[in-house]
C-alpha cells in the first residue's frame, strides 16, 4: 500500500478515463504452510507494505482480506489476521512515503509512535504518520480496517495534524462509527463506476477522518454538509436493506434507531431527489426482481416472494412491480421480460 503513487484528479484525466484497479483479495491459505510466513513477510510486508511483520509463535499464521483502491492514492483494506507485531523502522523510511495511515481493530493492541507509547483499547482507532517509525503489537487474533491516504488529501483539513498522530480515538466517538459504517457500506457495494462518484467517496472519507481527528473550522462546516450527511444516509440505506422483509418498516422506526427525527431522515432522502417511501419501495422491488430471476427461489410462489420482500398486499405488489419493470412478476420469472 505504501508503494501506491498519487493519482491525478478527475479534472486532469484524459477523456478516456479508466477506473481504478479492481479489488484485490488476498489469503495466506494459498501459500504452502511451510513457506507462508517467509513469503508473506518478504513480499507483502516488506516489499509492498514497507514494514516488518513478526508473527506470534503461539498461533498458526494466517491473513485474509480485501483491498480497494480509490482515486488520489487512497486505499482501504479490510482484513482478519492471527496475532503479530508490525515494525516500520527507519530502514523502511527511505521510500519517502509521507502519507497517513488510519488503523482500527476489534482487539486490544499497544502502539509506539512519535514518542507516544499507548495501549489502544478494542474498537479504538489510531492515526500514524508514514514518514516516522511506528511499532504496533497485536497479541490476539483480530479484524482490522486500514486506510492509507496521501498527506495532502487529509493534512490541510486537520487543525493540528501532528497532535493527532499516535493518540487513540475512542470507539464511542460518533464520527468513528460513521466512518466505519460508511467504509463497510462501500465494501459491500460494487466500486463506483465513474471518476466523479469515486472521488466523491474519497471526499466523504476525508470529511469523516477530519472530524474524527480534529477538523479545521472550515473543514468541519464542509463535513457537516457533505461527508457526515452522506455517511448517515448510507448508514440508513444499509439499515433499510437489512430490514426489507419487515412489512411494518417505517420512517419513524429507522429514524429512532439512528437517533434522528423522522423529518431529519426524510430530508436526507429529499436532498437525493427521492423520499423514504420511494426508496423503500424501489429496494423491495429490486429484491423481488432478483428473487424472481434466481433459480434458488424457483419453488417460491409469487405471493411468497412478495411477502419475503415486505409487501403485505400481493395486489399492490403486482401493480407496483408492473409499473416499475413494465412486466408482471410471472413474466419476469418465465423470462418474457428484458429486465
Amino acid at each position: 500500500m505504501s508503494s501506491v503513487t498519487d493519482r491525478v484528479s478527475a479534472s486532469e484525466r484524459s477523456p478516456s478515463w479508466e477506473p481504478e484497479p479492481p479489488d484485490f483479495r488476498f489469503s495466506t491459505d494459498h501459500i504452502p504452510e511451510a513457506d507462508r510466513i517467509a513469503i508473506f513477510r518478504e513480499i507483502v510486508s516488506r516489499q509492498m507494505l514497507r514494514h516488518d511483520m513478526v508473527p506470534c509463535p503461539d498461533h498458526p499464521f494466517h491473513v485474509h482480506g480485501m483491498a480497494r483502491p480509490f482515486p488520489g492514492g487512497v486505499f482501504a483494506v479490510w482484513s482478519m489476521s492471527s496475532p503479530h507485531a508490525i515494525r516500520r523502522t527507519r530502514d523502511f523510511l527511505s521510500d519517502g512515503d509521507d502519507g497517513l495511515l488510519f488503523q482500527w481493530t476489534n482487539s486490544v493492541r499497544s502502539a509506539k509512535h512519535l514518542g507516544h507509547e499507548v495501549a489502544v483499547e478494542s474498537g479504538d482507532a489510531i492515526l500514524f504518520s508514514c514518514s516516522e517509525p511506528r511499532a504496533v503489537d497485536l497479541p490476539t487474533p483480530f479484524k482490522t480496517v486500514t486506510l492509507k491516504l496521501p498527506r495532502k488529501a487529509l493534512g490541510p483539513l486537520l487543525a493540528g495534524p501532528e497532535a493527532s498522530f499516535g493518540k487513540p480515538v475512542s470507539s464511542e466517538a460518533p464520527a468513528l462509527r460513521l466512518l466505519l459504517r460508511y467504509l463497510e457500506a462501500l465494501r459491500e457495494e460494487s466500486p463506483a463506476s465513474t471518476p466523479e462518484l469515486q472521488e466523491l467517496a474519497v471526499a466523504h472519507i476525508c470529511d469523516l477522518m477530519a472530524v474524527l481527528f480534529g477538523a479545521t473550522r472550515d473543514a468541519a462546516e464542509v463535513a457537516k454538509k457533505r461527508g457526515i450527511r452522506a455517511a448517515r444516509l448510507l448508514e440508513v440505506k444499509t439499515d433499510i436493506d437489512r430490514n426489507l422483509a419487515h412489512a411494518c418498516l417505517s420512517c419513524s422506526d429507522v429514524a429512532a434507531r439512528h437517533g434522528m427525527t423522522p423529518r431529519s431522515l426524510q430530508m436526507l432522502f429529499e436532498e437525493q431527489g427521492t423520499t423514504f417511501t420511494e426508496f423503500l419501495r424501489e429496494r423491495r422491488l429490486r429484491r423481488a426482481h432478483r428473487m424472481l430471476i434466481s433459480r434458488r427461489f424457483n419453488g417460491d410462489r409469487i405471493v411468497d416472494v412478495a411477502l419475503a420482500c415486505g409487501f403485505g398486499d400481493v395486489s399492490y405488489f403486482n401493480r407496483q412491480f408492473r409499473s416499475h419493470y413494465g412486466a408482471t412478476p410471472s413474466d419476469v420469472r418465465n423470462g418474457r421480460s428484458q429486465h
